[in-house]
């Protein structure tokens, strides 16, 4: 158990925590969160903080995985389950372990627990810029259901794509 309340995934048949390779792929942990700010800080212009980071992981609905080497949080994925529906927060590979398939791997994680938990498809939004993530995710089934001008912050579009988990 790791605290926080979050204990309640464990037991779940998900799979994880497990070993990939030289990674292990986890719930995320109190400890984890600090990495997990900073990793957010490096690669997004509208990061989330440490304190919104907590804030979201505290909540129930709020399902966070992490691929570890070592001490070290490479990538991390943050979903949300509503009724049969999970969102995604964020996701993000360490700049220096991109193009490894740790995004297709920890997407696929997720995919996983969110359908344990009940949901039938996953959604998410991605910056029409990160042509890497839409491609990525497209291999694995999701597609695009419209765009959303100006979603972030810096007026930039997403993507609107969503996943149907049973199929």
């Amino acid at each position: 158990m790791f605290g926080f309340g979050k204990g309640r995934l464990e037991g779940l048949p998900d799979g994880i925590p497990r070993r990939v390779g030289d990674c292990l792929v986890d719930r995320l942990r109190p400890r984890d969160l600090i990495q997990v700010a900073r990793l957010e800080a490096e690669s997004f212009p509208e990061p989330l903080s440490f304190r919104a980071l907590l804030r979201l992981w505290l909540m129930p609905v709020t399902h966070y995985i992490v691929i570890r080497k070592k001490r070290k949080v490479i990538a991390y994925i943050g979903f949300q389950m509503f009724g049969p529906a999970a969102h995604t927060i964020s996701m993000c590979i360490h700049p220096d372990h991109r193009r490894r398939g740790l995004g297709k791997l920890i997407q696929q994680t997720a995919d996983g627990i969110a359908k344990g938990l009940g949901a039938y498809w996953f959604t998410g939004e991605v910056r029409v810029s990160n042509t890497a993530q839409i491609k990525m995710l497209e291999g694995l089934g999701w597609e695009t259901v419209g765009v959303c001008p100006n979603f972030f912050k810096n007026g930039e579009t997403a993507v609107v794509m969503w996943n149907r988990l049973c199929k």
